[in-house]
């Protein structure tokens, strides 16, 4: 079944909040997604700016750590922060539980201090103009796939995060048969989670968390 993932604020808590994320562990997401930025040496939860009002990463970590399973997907908002993230994962024993996305460099993976760090890695980084040339290009999201695909092969990645938006049947199909899967981006819409659970990719992202816990649970 597709994992589904609390986005950032999922039913109406606030963004990047410890509500938010005291929510999301009451539910049964798998994941539960977090933006990440660093202010003062410290990383923060935060989309936009880093500021010493937002709560700190390792209050989400104590947090989670309290929860048996439930994983973190840390939306990286600045580069370099991969390491510091997953030494902080591990001081609070979930090195094992840890997503990365954003502005995430693949060619430091896989890491050999982390090797149960998972990414899903941001096609826009590696393909240029993606959320332009979709539109105008025939056939671009397969030139998409090709490029994204050395990538992934290059760092031993196998998923991918990309916008719903141009998540098409060629793209799933076209990545699935080269052994790498699609985490879409944010799917809020009930439709298109029929659409995107019925292809069966490996994550749904999404702020209306508790529709796509229903209906995944109405699939099984």
């Amino acid at each position: 079944m597709t994992l589904i993932t609390a986005h950032s604020g999922a039913d109406k808590t606030p963004d990047n909040s410890l509500e938010f994320v005291s929510y999301a562990l009451t539910t049964k997401a798998d994941t539960l997604e977090i933006d990440v930025r660093k202010l003062n040496g410290n990383l923060v939860i935060s989309h936009d700016e880093a500021s010493d009002k937002f709560p700190s990463l390792q209050d989400v970590f104590s947090l989670v750590s309290k929860h048996p399973t439930m994983n973190i997907n840390c939306d990286l908002k600045e580069q370099n922060l991969e390491l510091d993230v997953c030494r902080l994962a591990a001081t609070n024993h979930l090195e094992k539980r840890i997503i990365l996305t954003g502005t995430v460099n693949a060619d430091l993976f896989p890491l050999s201090e982390f090797p149960d760090v998972r990414v899903y890695l941001n096609i826009e980084l590696y393909v240029p103009n993606l959320y332009l040339n979709y539109r105008e290009i025939p056939d671009f999201e397969l030139t998409a796939a090709e490029e994204i695909l050395k990538v992934c092969h290059r760092s031993k990645i196998n998923t991918v995060n990309i916008n719903q938006l141009i998540v098409t049947r060629r793209f799933i199909e076209t990545l699935k048969k080269e052994g790498v899967g699609i985490s879409a981006w944010t799917v809020d819409n009930p439709l298109e989670m029929d659409w995107v659970f019925a292809k069966g990719i490996v994550n749904l992202t999404t702020r209306n968390l508790a529709v796509a816990l229903e209906k995944r649970q109405n699939l099984k």
